[in-house]
């Protein structure tokens, strides 16, 4: 059975009262599935104004191969694909020769068993030029706490090892919000 993508919209939000340098234009993640208040909250972060920067996606693990469904602005802008490039396809294609299999099967647990992780790894951008990741995955959930997607923010780092992820805003806005 297919299941339909998510609405991505490029509307502008903000309030009527708003003046127009506190709008913004960027596409903004508006899950179909009905997820829990505290991940509500780290979702409207990332598409509040100000966060237009912030490279993340969203994955759907209902769907074969747990296929991107949302890439922010951000992450197309970093990465050099066009979001029409990637959504449908799994995060696994910015993995290249330097990629640690180790990092590459923390993140594989970490979806296997719906909990939150950080990865420093390399990946590589469109044009082939590699980049240190700081990479956080968490899994977004229902108010029973099922697992309905996965949200995944890179940035990059100027080196590989640890002591980065709060370099990271996923891992910061997500700090203590999952038991």
């Amino acid at each position: 059975m297919e299941k339909a993508f998510l609405t991505i919209s490029s509307a502008v939000f903000g309030h009527e009262n708003d003046t127009d340098d506190q709008i913004s234009t960027a596409r903004i993640f508006e899950p179909e599935k009905e997820i829990c208040e505290r991940d509500v909250v780290v979702v409207d972060m990332l598409n509040s104004k100000g966060h237009e920067d912030v490279s993340f996606c969203v994955c759907d693990p209902d769907l074969p191969d747990c296929p991107i469904i949302f890439a922010s602005d951000g992450f197309c802008n970093f990465t050099g694909y066009d979001h029409t490039e990637i959504e449908g396809k799994n995060c696994r294609f910015l993995q290249g020769a330097e990629t640690d299999k180790a990092d590459v099967e923390r993140i594989r647990a970490a979806i296997k068993n719906e909990s939150s992780t950080n990865v420093n790894l390399m990946n590589y951008k469109k044009d082939g030029s590699k980049f240190i990741n700081e990479f956080f995955i968490s899994p977004l959930r229902d108010e029973k706490q099922k697992t309905l997607y996965f949200i995944g923010v890179q940035v990059e780092v100027p080196k590989q090892g640890p002591g980065q992820a709060p370099k990271n805003p996923g891992w910061i806005y997500t700090v203590g919000s999952h038991s």
